[in-house]
């Protein structure tokens, strides 16, 4: 799998993989927040955004940004057909080793689901909080921390 940066010509493929992960996932009204999000992505050091790409087809994405002296993991998701292939892993991975690397130190965080907070767990990530349809109904918001004892690796 091949990680680079996300560009505009990526913006209806990463739009594609949203929508293969709505109903469980994201709820529909998160699609124009989203959409949003890809036309503002700047970049920047603080504000990074990721596509994985497998045998030259693009299959998730997935950013970070600084906020507030806290790293936000942002709307990582890979297309439904490939969840449970170790490739989530990579993109997460990924996005952890560049957090640490540009922001050395810093806490990083993760608004995630119920459906995918297991995910999380398993590297690393505990629930600070948890609000019943909080995204939308039928999907809770999960905000995570990365244990510092992870994170200081």
């Amino acid at each position: 799998m091949e990680i680079k940066l996300y560009s505009v010509i990526h913006k209806q493929d990463c739009l594609r993989i949203f929508d293969s992960n709505l109903d469980k996932y994201f709820a529909p009204h998160e699609k124009e927040q989203f959409d949003e999000f890809l036309d503002s992505v700047t970049q920047a050091d603080d504000n990074l955004y990721y596509v994985a790409l497998l045998d030259g087809l693009l299959v998730g994405c997935g950013g970070l940004r600084l906020y507030q002296d806290t790293v936000y993991l942002s709307w990582g998701m890979l297309t439904r057909t490939k969840h449970k292939t170790g490739l989530g892993e990579k993109l997460l991975q990924h996005r952890l080793e560049q957090a640490t690397r540009l922001h050395h130190g810093k806490e990083i965080v993760i608004e995630t689901s119920q459906h995918t907070q297991g995910f999380f767990a398993r590297y690393g990530f505990a629930i600070e909080k948890s609000e019943i349809d909080g995204f939308g109904e039928g999907i809770d918001k999960v905000t995570m921390r990365l244990s510092d004892q992870i994170h200081s690796k």
